[in-house]
């Protein structure tokens, strides 16, 4: 027998008629995501070497949100520059169907939108091989601190 999930009205998360998910930072950061993804791609790497990035190995990272019934996924590109050497996030790598709302219900724009996750993704440890699952913190953005 399957068991469903049920979601609290106030917690809802759900799909916006142009495809994305709205969010304010301060819920998406409540978020409990985990890896779905992590490949190397040397076709990228090539990619990245064209664009003069020192490049030694480049891939991809997939995290979805588990934690509500609609699946939020963040996603990016990543390169090292040598042999066991932390992870970076490759320039213009990062994705996701997220759009940024302020608390008053506006859209950020897409924009602001890459600029907060790249703010969350540095506060999350996905650099290791060894994958861990990233804790939920609060980061600092523009002086204020977002929950």
């Amino acid at each position: 027998m399957s068991q469903s999930i049920q979601w609290p009205v106030a917690e809802c998360i759900r799909w916006s008629e142009d495809g994305y998910i709205r969010l304010t930072f301060q819920r998406f950061c409540r978020l409990i995501f985990s890896q779905r993804l992590t490949i190397a791609d040397d076709d990228l790497r090539g990619e990245l070497l064209a664009q003069d990035v020192p490049a030694y190995c480049a891939g991809y990272c997939d995290w979805i949100d588990i934690s509500t019934a609609v699946h939020v996924s963040v996603g990016w590109a990543w390169f090292t520059t040598e042999q066991g050497s932390p992870r970076l996030l490759a320039p213009g790598g990062l994705s996701s169907n997220v759009m940024m709302m302020s608390p008053d219900g506006e859209d950020l724009g897409p924009a602001k939108t890459d600029e907060l996750l790249k703010a969350w993704l540095s506060s999350q440890s996905w650099q290791d091989d060894r994958y861990r699952r990233p804790a939920t913190v609060a980061v600092e953005f523009d002086g204020s601190s977002l929950h």
